[in-house]
């Protein structure tokens, strides 16, 4: 028997030095400039791999294919690997000792390079695995004096009978002592050693820990370092109840660097550091380092968006409020600025907003934040705001608060998934369109209408989770995004009696590096209300709850919110129909122009969105500008007595856009392609210069009857009122059909990626 001791794992083995040698068996892909005369790699094929995959494979070598872009495409501005033939012998020995680590010690490894076509190969490696090394035993031993040992060895990614994979016992051998430091054995250490046959392809293995002493927490000392030329700000005792710890706990690493993190989170801070001291004792000193940062801070910003026009924010932070760590935020925004009045009158700007009937007041924000660093002693950030605001959402209402509030709650206990549970109240109304009123939820009087639009108390309870494992906070590379929100408003928790729903919105992105640069992009949304109760899905949601998509974030061929049924606003008044031309009963009144004036969206109470994005390296200035090929799809209904799909199809509409990386974020110019027409809907005529309904139905060839009063003595003015049916408005008017190309183009701008 030939017998092979090894020591612990993270020590080099001759084997591994080769492997850092060669560039480690985790080797990076490197970006080969191809020269004159270089073979540039098309494919990369591995064949005769039946345990790892093609994916994991190409992680241990330096041989990388062109971009995917390039290969599947054919974009020629996209990156190019060529093949370097000093480095193709190396990359068979990562991938023989990468086999050889994994637990496959007779692995054979050859490699081929075909020709394509002229400059072109494909670099194949074959292989041959052979039968792996099987795990005979897998002994842990120095754990009999651990207090609670099941969880140290719970779920050990190494099981007796399996492979001998020298990668899974490192994982354990890691997980073991990571373990122990979070139970009170900070001082933890690990050998590894083993026994192979060659001949049997056997293998024993054994785990020895040294947990050394049980620990406590002793002193904490803190040391604070002020700003230059002033005192400590934040008083030592707030130091400690934010860190949490206290002399006398189990020492528990994990708890160390949740204090660590809850003083960053501060921003009070420009560095911290939690160590322990070096003694054997079982009470270990730990010694805090902290450097305080500037306790204020303030800043102003302009811009301007097609949407908002000029806008102004201002902000100003005062980390210290009260000497307590607490952190105020007040901020104003004012958008709509040279639309909006007062500050209205810029003429040529914003001619999409110029368009939308609920941007002609400026919208703003004024508010006053307060985060309390620790609750009660829990991992928690409440935070409480009071505002007062107006905003509006294009060309579907706009919601003005007088007074509002919001107490909310960050569970951070989840690293990677923070819990919001926050509670609003506004004293506030909705203006929408009354078309909107009139077609959704059959309130076609104006009194009606008023008195849904009039001020009224707005009460939610929301809960929200977002799992952050992307790599970029502005354009990620690599990683995912899964977002859930659960928002819920009625009586019991204050809110007026006709603002009842049930509200629940679902988001995940993901993102996969394409390589060379290159980021394949991906994201599904969803989301249903359901209004007065849970059981109900017809009844009456506030137009600031129901569900929108359109625009630059969401389906890219359509406009801001447009995505799904709608309501036109005809352009010119209507035609009277007597009943001797219409051979009705009664007169009719119907548009005669077929062009509307303004489109007016629905919204739903149902949303599904899906997003597919091929981020490219532009072939000019690649680390400023981004070309992206992407395909929306998507679809906003209004569901009846069923949640079914059915009926509905969904709208699918490519495009292509151009990103440039600013300090302010990414700037998108999105180009989408819609070859759809309009759908059917009522068509109404706002008829202003009238008395009685200002709102008409004039949908073609519709039976409402309309009745016309003489005109009043004084005023002069005619009264016009309809029976409008339980029905509504028939949904019989169709934008006509626009067949040039440019028509179908929508084009969008925006700061930010879409997801």
């Amino acid at each position: 028997m030939k017998r092979r001791r090894g020591i612990r794992l993270g020590t080099l083995t001759a084997l591994a030095f080769l492997a850092a040698f060669l560039g480690g068996s985790t080797a990076r892909a490197q970006d080969i400039d191809c020269q004159r005369g270089d073979l540039e790699v098309m494919r990369l094929v591995f064949e005769g791999n039946n345990a790892f995959s093609d994916a994991e494979l190409a992680k241990t070598i330096v041989t990388t294919p062109s971009a995917w872009a390039r290969r599947y495409l054919y974009l020629p501005f996209t990156v190019k690997h060529c093949l370097d033939r000093t480095e193709l012998p190396n990359d068979r020995a990562r991938l023989i000792i990468f086999y050889r680590r994994r637990g496959y010690p007779r692995v054979t490894v050859d490699t081929v390079v075909k020709t394509l076509g002229p400059g072109a190969v494909e670099v194949r490696f074959k292989i041959n695995e052979g039968p792996p090394i099987i795990l005979r035993s897998f002994v842990l031993r120095g754990l009999d004096s651990v207090v609670e040992k099941a969880p140290i060895v719970f779920d050990l990614p190494v099981h007796e009978g399996g492979r001998f994979d020298r990668f899974a016992i490192e994982a354990a051998a890691d997980t073991v002592r990571e373990r122990l430091h979070n139970n009170g054995y900070p001082r933890a250490d690990d050998v590894n050693s083993f026994t192979v046959n060659d001949t049997s392809l056997s293998a024993w293995d054994t785990l020895t820990v040294s947990p050394g002493p049980r620990t406590w927490i002793g002193a904490i000392k803190i040391l604070v370092t002020p700003v230059a030329g002033k005192k400590q700000q934040i008083p030592t005792r707030i130091v400690r109840r934010i860190m949490g710890l206290d002399s006398g706990r189990l020492f528990r690493e994990n708890e160390i660097v949740d204090a660590q993190r809850a003083l960053y989170q501060t921003e009070a801070y420009q560095h911290v550091s939690i160590t322990p001291d070096s003694s054997r004792d079982s009470l270990m000193t730990l010694y805090a380092n902290l450097a305080e940062a500037p306790m204020h801070a303030a800043r102003v910003g302009a811009g301007y968006g097609t949407l908002d026009c000029f806008r102004v924010t201002t902000e100003y932070t005062e980390y210290n409020f009260l000497n307590g760590a607490r952190r105020l935020d007040l901020s104003g925004r004012v958008s709509k600025i040279g639309i909006g009045r007062p500050l209205n009158g810029a003429p040529g700007f914003c001619p999409a907003a110029k368009n939308d009937v609920f941007s002609n007041l400026l919208s703003y924000y004024v508010g006053a934040t307060l985060r309390q660093p620790v609750f009660f002693g829990l991992r928690t950030v409440p935070t409480i705001t009071v505002y007062s605001q107006s905003v509006s959402e294009y060309n579907a209402y706009r919601r003005t608060t007088a007074i509002g509030g919001v107490a909310s709650v960050v569970w951070r206990s989840l690293t990677r998934t923070p819990v919001n549970l926050s509670y609003s109240m506004d004293l506030g109304r909705t203006e929408a369109q009354p078309a909107l009123f009139c077609a959704v939820f059959n309130l076609c009087d104006a009194e009606e209408r008023q008195r849904v639009e009039k001020t009224q108390r707005l009460a939610i309870l929301s809960l929200s989770a977002t799992r952050d494992n992307s790599n970029s906070l502005l354009s990620p590379t690599r990683g995912s995004i899964v977002r859930v929100e659960a928002r819920h408003s009625s009586p019991f928790i204050l809110s007026d009696t006709a603002l009842q729903f049930n509200k629940f919105v679902g988001d995940a992105s993901r993102y996969i590096n394409a390589g060379g640069g290159n980021v394949l992009a991906l994201r599904i949304r969803g989301g249903v209300v359901y209004g007065r109760s849970l059981g109900s899905v017809t009844g009456f949601i506030p137009p600031s709850e129901r569900l929108y998509a359109g625009g630059p974030t969401t389906v890219r061929g359509f406009a801001q919110n447009e995505l799904g049924s709608a309501i036109y606003i005809a352009s010119t008044p209507f035609l009277i129909v007597p009943p001797a031309v219409s051979g009705l009963p009664d007169t009719v009144v119907r548009d005669t122009s077929g062009i509307q004036r303004r489109v007016v969206p629905v919204g739903g109470n149902s949303l599904v969105v899906g997003n597919v994005e091929l981020r490219l390296r532009s072939p000019i200035l690649p680390e400023l500008l981004q070309l992206t090929l992407f395909t929306d799809a998507g679809e906003v209904w209004n569901r009846g007595s069923t949640s079914a799909l059915n009926g509905v199809k969904l709208k699918v509409t490519p495009g292509i856009q151009m990103t440039a990386f600013s300090p302010v974020g990414p700037v998108r110019v999105a180009i989408g392609y819609n070859p759809y027409r309009r759908p059917t809907g009522p068509l109404y005529y706002e008829a202003t210069t009238y008395g009685g309904a200002p709102l008409l139905c004039v949908s073609p060839n519709n039976d409402v009857p309309t009745h016309f009063s003489p005109p009043a003595p004084v005023t002069n003015v005619v009264t016009i009122t309809q029976d409008t049916p339980a029905s509504g408005c028939p949904a019989t008017y169709q934008p006509p059909k626009d067949n040039r190309f440019r028509s179908k183009l929508t084009f969008s701008f925006a700061i930010g990626q879409a997801f």
